[in-house]
C-alpha cells in the first residue's frame, strides 16, 4: 500500500469512528420579522443558521439554534472531508487497476 493510500485511509477512519458527520451545508439567512418597533425594521435583520441539503431531489433545511452552530458546521466539514478522501481513494484504487496491480 501507497504511502499517501495509508494516510488517506487514515484519515478516513478517525473521521468516521471519532466524529459525527452530516450531509449538508450551512446557511445563514437574514430576514425581517415586519413588527415596526423591532430593530430589524431599521435594516438590522434577524440572523438564522440552517443546515439545508438535497434528499430525493428535494431540498431540505434544518434549523439550527445559535448552541448547535459549532457542532453542525464541524460536522458538515467533516463529511465533506470524508467525501473527498473516499474520491482520493477512488483514484488511487483507479489507477492500480489500470496497472493491473491487485
Amino acid at each position: 500500500m501507497l504511502d499517501t493510500e495509508r494516510r488517506i485511509r487514515s484519515r478516513l477512519a478517525r473521521l468516521v469512528a471519532n466524529f459525527a458527520l452530516v450531509r449538508g451545508s450551512i446557511q445563514q439567512r437574514e430576514r425581517a420579522c415586519g413588527k415596526p418597533n423591532c430593530r430589524c425594521a431599521q435594516g438590522e435583520k434577524h440572523s438564522s443558521i440552517y443546515l439545508v441539503a438535497r434528499d430525493e431531489g428535494k431540498y431540505q433545511q434544518l434549523f439550527i439554534p445559535k448552541a448547535l452552530e459549532p457542532h453542525a458546521r464541524r460536522w458538515a466539514q467533516d463529511y465533506q472531508e470524508a467525501r473527498d478522501l473516499l474520491e482520493q481513494l477512488s483514484k488511487l484504487c483507479w489507477d492500480r487497476l489500470k496497472r493491473r496491480e491487485p
